[in-house]
């Protein structure tokens, strides 16, 4: 990733982002990049250089809360509404009528409220993991799920930041696991996130992680922290979507761009069969693909996601 690509927008709520851009070669779309917790811009490093070399245009912003974007420390910052309007502001400030969107983790549920909201900026939504999430569903608020959010709790204590911090490999090795599974007793399991993390137990780098992109990705959540990105988990907690999720109407959840959902079969997290009822239940003109791979399939998988995803581009009308 060329260092040089990288413009910084202030937009109307005097937050500023840090873009990654590339502009669009004649007769090739724009793709839209959106990461999740806790990653940055660098997320996409295995896309943007693939992608920007064949002439599509790439916009991959580091999210509210990431890299060297704008930190704030009020969870109301995070209102979904308020972060789509920022990245439509982007999307103006760049001369961009429509892109391609294409997100992952907690972008996906961004892009999915993007698409509620904004869907005449895109001509066509790709998920990587996670589903398209309706306005409607706070899967959190229910029984069934709740051993899911079990490491939330951690999340939201108010020494996570600094333990973090403080112990920053055993928190990456955690969050990059090198086994997929492990998630199983380490973060859906209640009191076993803190445990690893205030304990600083070392789970192992995944072979995938390579030594100076873990460096790198250690460095920077050292020098930017992750305090304001944790407010994404707060927002969420505390309802600040809720009046907006009410006033969306039904109709609004229809994706009627081309829709491409990528499950990642070793994701014990975000569960491909979930993001598949979604999907199936929202998108008209929808593709379906599944990789072999754990919770960061774009990196771990970073190949045939490419492949999957050129595949796919090309079918969608500019």
């Amino acid at each position: 990733m060329d260092p040089s690509n990288y413009r910084t927008f202030t937009v109307s709520r005097g937050f500023v982002y840090n873009v990654y851009h590339v502009p669009a070669a004649a007769g090739k779309p724009t793709l839209l990049f959106m990461h999740g917790f806790p990653s940055s811009s660098y997320d996409w490093r295995r896309q943007l250089p693939h992608f920007a070399e064949r002439g599509n245009g790439i916009v991959a912003p580091d999210m509210l809360g990431a890299g060297e974007s704008s930190k704030p420390l009020d969870s109301k910052a995070f209102h979904l509404g308020a972060r789509a309007q920022d990245v439509v502001e982007l999307l103006d400030a760049l001369g961009l009528a429509k892109v391609v969107g294409i997100a992952t983790d907690w972008g996906g549920i961004f892009m999915s409220r993007l698409s509620m909201l904004h869907q005449d900026r895109f001509s066509g939504l790709a998920w990587l993991g996670v589903g398209f999430r309706p306005a409607d569903l706070r899967p959190i608020d229910r029984e069934s799920d709740c051993d899911m959010y079990a490491y939330w709790q951690f999340f939201m204590s108010p020494n996570a930041a600094d333990t973090i911090h403080k112990n920053i490999d055993s928190f990456m090795q955690w969050v990059y696991p090198k086994d997929p599974n492990s998630w199983v007793t380490w973060m859906l399991t209640p009191g076993k996130t803190a445990e690893c993390i205030e304990s600083n137990i070392l789970l192992g780098r995944p072979d995938w992680f390579l030594e100076e992109e873990y460096a790198k990705v250690r460095q920077d959540l050292l020098t930017n922290g992750v305090a304001s990105g944790l407010l994404w988990y707060a927002n969420e907690l505390e309802g600040n979507d809720n009046d907006e999720s009410l006033r969306i109407p039904q109709e609004a959840y229809a994706i009627k761009v081309p829709a491409l959902f990528i499950g990642a079969s070793k994701d014990v997290l975000l569960r491909e069969s979930a993001g598949l009822v979604q999907m199936r239940k929202h998108a008209t003109a929808l593709h379906i693909a599944s990789v072999d791979a754990g919770h960061y399939l774009h990196i771990e998988a970073a190949e045939e996601v490419n492949r999957i995803l050129e595949e796919w581009i090309v079918t969608v009308p500019l």
